[in-house]
């Protein structure tokens, strides 16, 4: 599991999908979480963990092109 400090966050309209943008020293990435419900429990699960990019614009342009549902809510 990566660490970092988180820098950005999105969530989808229908507030079942998380995007979470984090820096570390070697750079940044993001992940995407998606709510799901078994049973009578609902909770977060990771979905996608990305790449690791040299700057936050380059982390933020393939989220975009990776996660349909960023492009309505960015």
């Amino acid at each position: 599991m990566r660490v970092g400090r988180e820098v950005e966050r999105w969530q989808s309209a229908d507030g079942k999908h998380l995007l979470r943008m984090f820096r570390r020293d070697s750079g940044f990435y993001f992940t995407e979480s998606s709510e799901i419900t078994e049973g009578s429990e609902t909770f977060w699960t990771r979905k996608r963990d990305s790449g690791t990019y040299d700057s936050l614009e380059a982390a933020k342009k393939e989220a975009l092109a990776a996660v349909p549902w960023l492009r309505d809510v960015v």
